[in-house]
């Protein structure tokens, strides 16, 4: 309701050429979007499906990563807009804009949860509303799985720092039961955030986590 009064009184304009109705209409988006190609989410090793290669299976709990584009021009702008705008309509295009995955089984998606002052800042979780929007758009819902133990921010950190801040930091908040879980966020940079959410939803019962982001740094 909120997102539909917002798009009456001041709809969105194309960050591109400014014209009314979508954040990137469809000209601009197939003039300047280019998906990313499918690699390793831990080392960026290029492969043709997104699987988490041989080397880093050891220390990934996530099956594979289907990541839209890479974090830089038009795709950076309108994350921005999203996140620290309060454009929180933007969230329904990028996620008309996530590849399409295979829905068919016992699946259910989920998202990372932001930090809790993060959040009560903005007025509402960007990957939750990526993962409504998605789960909408198929048919399905999406459910919150995950919850945080601490509220540190990833932003700044090096990536052993990552690593550090996110270990042991989310919980499970219901049984998952043999499901196939995709786990929904708005960018990846080292992996680490997905990655241990990836360790507690397989703990709770997932049979498999597939990553699907917007962008990755």
């Amino acid at each position: 309701m909120i997102e539909k009064l917002i798009e009456f009184i001041a709809p969105d304009e194309c960050i591109i050429c400014q014209k009314e109705g979508l954040c990137l209409c469809v000209e601009c988006s197939q003039n300047n979007l280019q998906y990313k190609k499918p690699a390793c989410m831990m080392c960026n090793e290029l492969n043709n499906n997104g699987r988490v290669c041989i080397r880093c299976r050891h220390k990934s709990a996530v099956y594979k990563a289907t990541i839209a584009y890479r974090y830089d021009g038009v795709i950076k702008e309108l994350i921005s807009l999203m996140k620290y705008q309060g454009r929180r309509g933007v969230a329904k295009h990028l996620a008309s804009l996530l590849p399409a995955q295979d829905l068919l089984g016992t699946t259910m998606i989920t998202f990372v949860p932001s930090d809790g002052p993060t959040r009560r800042r903005r007025g509402y979780d960007q990957a939750e509303l990526l993962a409504k929007h998605y789960a909408r758009a198929n048919g399905t819902k999406h459910t919150a799985l995950l919850a945080r133990r601490t509220h540190e921010k990833q932003v700044g950190k090096s990536r052993k720092g990552r690593i550090d801040n996110v270990k042991d930091n989310f919980v499970s908040t219901q049984p998952i039961a043999g499901s196939r879980v995709i786990l929904v966020d708005d960018v990846v940079t080292t992996g680490a955030t997905a990655n241990e959410c990836a360790k507690v939803l397989k703990s709770a019962g997932a049979k498999r986590v597939e990553v699907l982001a917007f962008a990755k740094k």
